[in-house]
């Protein structure tokens, strides 16, 4: 099928006209612009040949759209399944049962629309027989009760039969409300399926609650027992004479599984496809995959799936799922600039048997049923007489069409999602983690990789810093790798760094103001060459900045600034800056000069600063 996307929509006379503003404004002594003029007619040439080429492009497939979407890192959504509760009733006289895990149900077939399938994601166990319970009696003063149970309730229909004398047929009192025991004392709303006493106004009957699966054991008058309670207020007092489970409640999701199907036969050739028999296909699980008998064996062998042959050897036993179009593929042969052919990933001998352990199928809108719609027990189980959803299904959505993806491409291409320009790299680098406080990242020269530097965040980062604590560690260059990875254009690689850092240590000798604490001045000064020369918060004469600029010069007379701004400093008497060692912290033996350039992805960073204040006349 072939794509209605416009990818480009430039045609002939447009190409040839743009063609002739730019010699206009590129070649002005090219004055000659009629259809008779060879360069002319060289232009309209080559924009014939582009329109053919814009033709050609505008109608690739949708299969080939599709790979350069992925290009971008761009995949349409898959379907999503449909999840609904399901119910089990049993027949009273069943011994106990399991639904196993996988129990398919589903909806009636019509003559528009085929069943639809929903199984079971856990197994149920039903118990026969009463069930063991502590009941107290509703008494009217309390309005209130309380029956517990030795087993597990969760997910239970149990059907209780009360004894009682009828109400007040003129009393108005609200229904009563059924709850279950859950964690840490909450109390879950337990649904009512069948009442035959009328909200306990007729006295006795039997009542069957469905007990919510999130229901848990509780200590109650000193007993640790799954509780059910019924609080009726207004009603007459009632007891329980027996209770029985004769039910379930179970997830269950939208898919129906097939079980190994047959493939046929391989042909032995490279890059072949072989379809499923249903689509679009649920992610695999781990017992899902394919299985290969070569000729003149009856041995099954597993293979192995992957997401792409780019890792895949000859030898290899990979094959790629598409679970879209359910079809299954392997491995390509490609022609190499040798001129030989290079395998990526195995293929099976021509003749070989090829069958799918098993897969599932399903999802989309069409899963979003109505409550009671999926009422056909698909996978028959002993003891088992009924079955339906008591809520509707919900969840279920079809897969993204091709034009959203298109659409979707777009934005996220202008949201700036991908690494693509310097800055892009430093602020993804930045967003990855909150452990990374400043992100540097220079062009690459020529083609080699892109180079980030990464300053790790310090806390508190307004004094003396080791070089340890300006590097960041090793797990969390990891996690950024990671994560530029997903970011990066095909064919664009990445070198993560420690940043680039020149130490500067500052000898002071202030002299403070008559009746100045001499300590707080040393100290005020200390602190504000610490912060201020510190690639985390510095380059801000104001105090905390965005840390020192990159590549900017160290100048000796901004830090007179500095100093004279600290209150209670009189006069300068010295101020010399030394190069030094972060590492070793060995600082150079002669001072620099009145202007200290750095390369232009360095920072500028603390060692220890020497600062001395002496009173004042």
């Amino acid at each position: 099928m072939l794509a209605e996307f416009v990818l480009d929509d430039l045609r002939f006379q447009e190409l040839v006209s743009e063609a002739r503003t730019r010699i206009a404004r590129h070649s002005p002594d090219w004055t000659e612009h009629n259809v008779s003029d060879p360069g002319i007619t060289l232009l309209e040439l080559f924009a014939w040949f582009t329109d053919i080429l814009v033709y050609r492009i505008n109608r690739i497939p949708d299969r080939l759209h599709l790979a350069l979407l992925d290009l971008v890192g761009v995949k349409p959504a898959p379907p999503r399944i449909a999840r609904a509760g399901v119910r089990f009733m049993l027949d009273p006289s069943a011994r106990e049962t399991t639904v196993p895990t996988g129990t398919q149900v589903a909806s009636p077939r019509t003559a528009g629309q085929d069943a639809i399938v929903f199984q079971t994601t856990e197994a149920l166990t039903l118990p026969a027989g009463e069930l063991a319970v502590h009941a107290p009696e509703l008494q009217p003063s309390g309005h209130t009760l309380l029956l517990g149970f030795e087993r597990p309730l969760s997910g239970l229909a149990i059907r209780l039969e009360i004894e009682g004398v009828p109400a007040d047929a003129t009393a108005a009192s609200p229904p009563p409300v059924w709850e279950a025991s859950g964690p840490a004392g909450t109390w879950h709303a337990a649904s009512v399926v069948c009442d035959e006493t009328d909200g306990l106004l007729l006295g006795s009957g039997a009542v069957i609650v469905d007990v919510p699966a999130q229901s848990a054991s509780a200590v109650i008058g000193g007993h640790e027992l799954h509780w059910l309670r019924c609080r009726a207020a207004g009603r007459p007092a009632v007891a329980l004479r027996r209770a029985q489970a004769v039910g379930g409640t179970v997830a269950a999701v939208h898919a129906a599984a097939i079980v190994a199907e047959s493939l046929g036969v391989s042909e032995g050739v490279p890059g072949v496809v072989y379809p499923l028999s249903h689509r679009p296909v649920l992610e695999m699980e781990a017992r899902d995959t394919l299985e290969v008998s070569e000729p003149g064996t009856d041995r099954w062998v597993q293979w192995r799936p992957v997401a792409s042959f780019a890792d895949s050897g000859a030898g290899d036993r990979h094959f790629m799922l598409d679970l879209e179009r359910g079809e299954l593929r392997f491995g390509p042969a490609i022609r190499q600039p040798d001129g030989g052919w290079r395998q990526f990933g195995a293929v099976p001998p021509a003749g070989s048997a090829l069958r799918f352990t098993r897969y599932r199928f399903g999802g989309g809108r069409a899963g979003n049923v109505a409550a009671g719609a999926l009422a056909m027990l698909a996978s028959p189980v002993a003891g088992v007489v009924s079955v339906t959803n008591p809520e509707p299904a919900v969840g279920g959505a079809d897969a993204e069409p091709l034009e959203s993806a298109r659409q979707r491409a777009a934005l996220e291409l202008r949201t700036r999602s991908r690494a693509v320009t310097v800055e892009d790299f430093e602020r993804l680098t930045v967003e990855a983690s909150p452990l990374v406080a400043r992100a540097l990242c220079s062009a690459p020269p020529g083609n080699g990789p892109v180079r980030v530097h990464v300053l790790p965040r310090v806390d508190p980062p307004d004094r003396l810093l080791t070089l340890s604590e300006l590097t960041p560690a090793e797990d969390l260059m990891r996690l950024l790798a990671d994560k530029l990875e997903e970011r990066r254009l095909i064919g664009t690689s990445v070198v993560l760094l420690p940043a680039r850092l020149r130490g500067v240590s500052v000898a002071v000798d202030v002299r403070a103001a008559p009746l100045a604490d001499l300590e707080r001045v040393r100290q005020d000064v200390e602190h504000a060459l610490y912060t201020y020369l510190n690639p985390l918060i510095g380059g801000s004469p104001d105090g905390p900045g965005t840390g020192w600029p990159a590549g900017r010069a160290l100048g000796q007379g901004e830090l007179f600034g500095i100093v004279y701004g600290i209150s209670g400093v009189q006069s300068v008497n010295v101020l010399r800056v030394y190069e030094t060692d972060l590492r070793t912290g060995e600082q150079a033996a002669q001072p620099t000069d009145s202007h200290l350039p750095i390369e232009r992805d360095e920072l500028i960073a603390s060692g220890k600063h020497f600062v001395r204040a002496s009173a004042g006349a």
